[in-house]
């Protein structure tokens, strides 16, 4: 079976549930929230404790997480919603929480014998109009993990802003008219064996 890592915090949005029915092994999530970890664990049988995604802006706790074909994530989306004080509330948080996230993608994507095959993240449809159209190594802070990985820190490491786009989720069958911006990609790249 294939693996996938869940990383959410205070967000409902992307659930593994449906990886879990195509026969994808839930191996972790990801949360501030200890409702939303003591969930997770007892849906899919594991034992995660709280975890901030900001923890990640290290990259030794990036290197701790286990290598998986899959990645999906769901940053707070509270800074970014438009009810959250008619939509001007302070963005800095909600775009670091956002840029931590891509973080951790670039290095699980472009690492040695890397094996992820695609990413996605949601979050509201605002997020979208915060985040960049492409983010070099340099962008994520990670220009000398790049050069440490035989990279140029220059190159673009996640594609984003329209890696994707608005879903509408009456369009796939729920019940809702919920709209979410959506970005991921499928890994084309070979693993940097080097």
């Amino acid at each position: 079976k294939s693996r996938v890592k869940k990383s959410k915090e205070n967000d409902k949005e992307i659930s593994p549930e449906g990886f879990r029915r195509a026969g994808y092994d839930v191996i972790m999530g990801i949360d501030n929230w200890q409702p939303a970890i003591t969930t997770h664990n007892f849906n899919h049988g594991l034992n995660d404790n709280v975890k901030s995604v900001l923890d990640f802006e290290n990259i030794e706790e990036i290197n701790k997480l286990p290598n998986t074909d899959i990645i999906i994530g769901s940053p707070p989306c509270q800074l970014f919603s438009l009810s959250n004080q008619g939509g001007n509330a302070n963005k800095d948080s909600g775009i670091n929480l956002i840029k931590t996230f891509y973080k951790v993608i670039a290095v699980k994507k472009f690492q040695k014998n890397s094996k992820l095959k695609a990413w996605l993240m949601e979050n509201v449809p605002n997020s979208q109009n915060y985040v960049q159209e492409e983010y070099t190594f340099e962008d994520l802070d990670l220009a000398e993990w790049a050069l440490s990985q035989n990279l140029n820190p220059k190159s673009i490491a996640i594609r984003s802003k329209y890696n994707g786009g608005i879903l509408h989720a009456d369009d796939y069958g729920a019940a809702q008219s919920r709209r979410r911006f959506v970005s991921g990609e499928i890994t084309t790249r070979k693993s940097n064996s080097k």
